[in-house]
């Protein structure tokens, strides 16, 4: 049985392991007429967690440091989980103000495109409609 500290633990691996994924990606086909620098923070409690993503053309790296970032996407981890699991829309994420953005709005636009889609089969209402 997982307790919920080995729950968090196990979805922060899936957030840093999404964003390792995406650094040694190198080509995103989808991202081939973008390029920028998207910061990416990570709210958890009292920290925040900063991945910088650049892109040139498609092609994707991580950078370290506190470099300039075009376009900055802030949110809680547990958003940013959902987002990874496919169970959450980037866009409708930040229209209910899950996520917040500033910056570049095109890039905004663009950088959604990294994230999965719905898992097959997935109803996000399911939970919601009555019996």
């Amino acid at each position: 049985m997982s307790t919920p500290s080995s729950q968090a633990a196990a979805a922060d691996d899936h957030v840093a392991g999404f964003f390792d994924e995406l650094g040694r990606r190198g080509d995103e086909p989808l991202l081939r007429k973008i390029s920028g620098r998207v910061r990416f923070e990570l709210a958890d409690g009292p920290g925040v967690d900063s991945r910088l993503l650049v892109i040139d053309e498609g092609k994707l790296a991580l950078e370290s440091g506190a470099s300039q970032a075009d376009c900055t996407v802030r949110g809680d981890r547990p958003v940013f989980n959902e987002l990874i699991a496919g169970r959450m829309n980037f866009m409708a994420a930040v229209l209910r103000g899950a996520l917040a953005c500033d910056g570049d709005l095109e890039l905004m636009w663009a950088i959604q495109r990294i994230f999965p889609a719905p898992p097959r089969g997935w109803d996000p209402t399911a939970g919601t409609r009555s019996a």
